[in-house]
């Protein structure tokens, strides 16, 4: 019997694993997507188009499964996880305007910087010197893939995009204690739907504000069908159930491999450079993650 609930255990972790390898892979093709489709339009007016698509997506979903109702959108942990995304999209979507795909993922999908102190702080989970030196580490290989140690990059348009990558990759360490605690009075379907559903609202209005909001091209449309039905919603719920078997570290941990697929596409797909001091900022982050993530055995 002790053998069997391992072994079921077991499976359960490494499907978590799986799943969360997906969402990675879907979340870090955005970026790409994203760099070609985006056109002239409106960043936030094109958050809140592919965000209502995400919406509609898991709204299906949940309808077909029968686990939403009016009283979803009752709990403060769907409008906070609405207001977070929201900051996400923002942050992500402008930054990405101002700087490259492959930089832009690494930054983005080093948010486990920001799990760590996140997680001991709120659940009190104990830090550690590794994790201690993870975070550090790793907020040096951010500066260092952000400014190439060229102190003049401070008041590049550049580094402003990479500030608000940051601010996004924080708005999404946010998401998994909003996460722990929304899935103690809902199923993670419910809370993904809810929160899908209502970040438009905050979108929309922010993409009105300047009155520009430029021109839907036709190679603008499919970027936002793609977007829309496959990089949000979708890998969220993924991610969510992933993290039902994982530990926040853990789950942030795979999740990196969000940066290597945004890399990767960023220099095959768009031609991007990758420069030494890009490579040795990856390799700080590396490093991190390993930090952030190690556990001593007994």
């Amino acid at each position: 019997m002790m053998f069997g609930v391992s072994a079921e255990g077991e499976r359960s972790e490494r499907s978590a694993v799986a799943l969360s390898l997906m969402a990675s892979l879907l979340f870090g093709s955005q970026f790409v997507v994203l760099k070609v489709g985006l056109g002239s339009l409106d960043p936030l007016l094109f958050g809140a188009m592919t965000t209502a698509l995400g919406g509609l997506v898991a709204l299906a979903y949940v309808l077909w499964k029968r686990c939403i109702s009016f009283r979803t959108f009752l709990h403060w942990e769907v409008w906070a996880a609405a207001v977070a995304s929201a900051a996400m999209i923002s942050f992500q979507y402008i930054g990405l305007t101002m700087t490259t795909a492959s930089v832009g993922g690494l930054i983005v999908g080093s948010n486990i910087i920001f799990v760590a102190p996140i997680s001991a702080l709120l659940f009190r989970e104990r830090l550690g010197w590794s994790r201690a030196m993870g975070v550090v580490i790793g907020l040096a290989g951010v500066f260092t893939i952000s400014t190439g140690w060229d102190l003049s990059a401070l008041t590049s348009g550049q580094l402003l995009g990479n500030a608000l990558m940051a601010g996004a990759s924080l708005c999404i360490a946010l998401s998994y204690p909003i996460n722990r605690l929304a899935t103690r009075k809902m199923g993670f379907e419910e809370w993904v739907a809810g929160f899908h559903l209502l970040m438009p609202m905050f979108l929309l209005p922010l993409a009105l504000v300047d009155g520009d909001v430029g021109v839907v091209s036709p190679g603008t449309v499919p970027a936002i069908l793609f977007v829309g039905a496959l990089c949000t919603s979708v890998p969220t719920l993924l991610w969510a159930k992933g993290l039902q078997s994982l530990t926040f570290v853990t789950s942030a941990t795979i999740l990196l491999s969000e940066s290597v697929f945004a890399v990767i596409l960023g220099v095959v797909v768009l031609g991007e450079p990758l420069t030494a001091l890009t490579v040795a900022g990856a390799l700080m982050v590396f490093s991190a993650i390993f930090l952030a993530s190690y556990k001593k055995r007994d």
